[in-house]
């Protein structure tokens, strides 16, 4: 963690997340920058930005300047192109661990169970880390690109993710139209609904659980309650072909590579440029989804063993370890407690997140 000196002043961002566990991640991100390969980020001290116990993000300025300088001169094409393969490949390498940990989290033993919620973990922490550089690393290559002459759009993606999520959400909504639940309707009898209305919330927040604020206890697209709250605020009263027309994106152009031998530093940056206006969209989707989909089963096989230890321990007490804590052994459950009650105490946090009693044991549960 950062030392309080060096933390002083006012918070880039306040109470970003409230969890141990989570906020643990965190504190790995710096150690997990190191290995991007980017100039200026050699030492964890040099990362620029860390979390404090309270879950406040602290950007510490003068390193984003310092970090800032050391790329201007450090974009050529090869090193660009460095940038774009190690920055998808530890998103790839997420999605990966994730989709592993979901396919053998209940057939594993403790000891390979801790392994790989570890190492899921890591993985966690290096696209948080990404997600910390992309608070000013987009706007500098957008910069480089004005700088060497490029007066073109900016290559955003054909299809934002946020775009293809309405769009999904808007057919949710159609659907529950066919069936004559208007969204008045759901939000008044929801979950006394008929059972084709009820698949139809349920098979959506299946396929749309990894979207949702970054904090995991805030409630997202994988709870049903929010998605008819969610239906109710967005299309209550709408004129649904002017939502219709608004939601029929034109394609943009494709970011394509440049043939080999001829690749240059503005289609480069392009290139890059590209990926980290997509990944903008979808940083919160990374490591959401990892937590729903890859930790939440290891998080229960972990509990399955404690409890032969341990009789009252129950799957949510592991969100109040740190991952260090995890993937080791629990040597003081009082401790557990002692975090839980210093959690549910913090009511401003809880109420700002929409974090309701019950809401630990909701998210625990498989998607």
């Amino acid at each position: 963690m950062m030392q309080p000196a060096a933390m002083s002043g006012q918070p880039y961002r306040r109470h970003i997340v409230g969890l141990p566990l989570q906020r643990s991640l965190f504190g790995q991100a710096a150690r997990a920058a190191t290995t991007i390969g980017l100039p200026g980020l050699t030492s964890e001290q040099e990362f620029p930005a860390q979390l404090d116990e309270n879950g406040d993000l602290f950007l510490d300025r003068s390193q984003v300047a310092v970090l800032t300088e050391a790329l201007r001169s450090w974009f050529t094409p090869e090193t660009l192109e460095q940038m774009h393969a190690t920055h998808a490949t530890a998103c790839h390498a997420l999605v990966d661990a994730t989709e592993n940990a979901a396919r053998v989290a209940a057939s594993l033993e403790s000891a390979s169970a801790r392994k790989l919620s570890e190492n899921l973990a890591n993985k966690m922490a290096l696209v948080l880390a990404y997600g910390i550089l992309s608070k000013f690393v987009p706007d500098l290559l957008l910069r480089a690109l004005a700088d060497a002459g490029d007066v073109e759009p900016p290559p955003f993606p054909e299809k934002s993710a946020g775009a293809e999520l309405m769009q999904d959400t808007f057919g949710l909504y159609k659907a529950c139209c066919a069936l004559d639940y208007t969204p008045q309707r759901l939000h008044r009898e929801w979950p006394r609904v008929s059972p084709k209305v009820f698949h139809l919330i349920r098979e959506f927040c299946k396929r749309q659980t990894v979207f949702g604020p970054l904090a995991w206890d805030s409630p997202g697209y994988e709870d049903p309650d929010y998605v008819v709250r969610l239906l109710h605020s967005a299309f209550d009263d709408v004129d649904v072909e002017q939502v219709r027309r608004r939601l029929s994106f034109a394609k943009r152009p494709a970011v394509a590579a440049s043939p080999a031998g001829m690749r240059t530093k503005v289609s480069a940056l392009r290139r890059v440029l590209g990926f980290w206006l997509d990944f903008l969209e979808r940083e919160t989707w990374y490591v959401r989804r990892a937590f729903y989909v890859g930790m939440v089963p290891l998080l229960q096989q972990l509990a399955a063993g404690y409890l032969q230890k341990i009789p009252t321990l129950q799957p949510v007490d592991l969100l109040f370890l740190d991952i260090r804590e995890l993937t080791t052994e629990i040597n003081d459950p009082a401790m557990i407690c002692k975090r839980r009650d210093r959690y549910m105490e913090n009511t401003d946090y809880l109420s700002v997140r929409g974090v309701e009693p019950s809401r630990l044991i909701t998210m625990m549960r498989n998607p």
